[in-house]
This record gives structure tokens, C-alpha cells and sequence, in this order.
């Protein structure tokens, strides 16, 4: 499976063989997780985190991880801190992330908004 493109929305999304690809590529970025190796694969790539509901483990580890691959995080962490206070819509803001990040990862508490 080529995830370069594509949404990742849900664990259903993945049949048995993308679940173990993904596995794969965990299991070969193990090195990086201790820092045993160090690596700047993602230098110059930016992860915008969109995180309107609490959250610590899941935006913590997405960031870390990001940056020990060499890449730099943007946080999104209160709707109140977010042009969505201002009418515009979830999609808009997202799209507009988008445009200064090369992935997002987005926290929402209403299902399906991500999609």
C-alpha cells in the first residue's frame, strides 16, 4: 500500500497486508524511536497538528516522532485559538493548514469531521 497521498481516516481503511506493512516500517524506525540511530528524513517538513478536543499521548507522540525524524511541528490545540471562532468552517481551516503543511494530523470530537 502507498500511503504518499492519500488520507488515512481509520484503522478500517487497512486489510491485513497494509496493517502489517505498516508494522514493517514501525519495526525499521525502532532505531530512531531510542535514538540509537539519528536520521533527518523529514528536514524541511512540517506536521500540522489540529487537535480541537484534549488530547496529550496522541499529539505528544505524533510530534516527537516527527521531530526525531528531523521534521518541525505547528500545533493547532484550542478551537478558541482557531479562525473556526470567526464562522469559518472545519474544511476551510484544514485546507488552509494545509497549504503550510506537508501532513496534518487532526483531532476532532465529532465523528466523521475528518473525512
Amino acid at each position: 500500500m502507498n500511503f504518499r497521498g492519500n488520507h488515512i481516516l481509520s484503522v478500517k481503511q487497512f486489510d491485513r497486508d497494509g496493517v502489517e506493512q505498516v508494522f514493517q516500517v514501525a519495526d525499521g524506525m525502532e532505531p530512531y524511536a531510542h535514538r540509537l540511530r539519528m536520521t533527518k528524513v523529514l528536514d524541511g517538513a512540517i506536521l500540522g497538528n489540529m487537535f480541537f478536543e484534549p488530547s496529550t499521548r496522541t499529539r505528544v507522540s505524533f510530534g516527537c516522532a516527527f521531530n526525531l525524524l528531523g521534521g518541525d511541528v505547528r500545533e493547532t490545540t484550542d478551537v478558541k485559538s482557531s479562525s473556526i471562532t470567526k464562522g469559518e468552517s472545519l474544511y476551510d481551516t484544514a485546507r488552509v493548514i494545509s497549504g503550510y503543511s506537508d501532513v496534518i494530523v487532526m483531532r476532532h470530537p465529532q465523528p466523521g469531521s475528518v473525512a
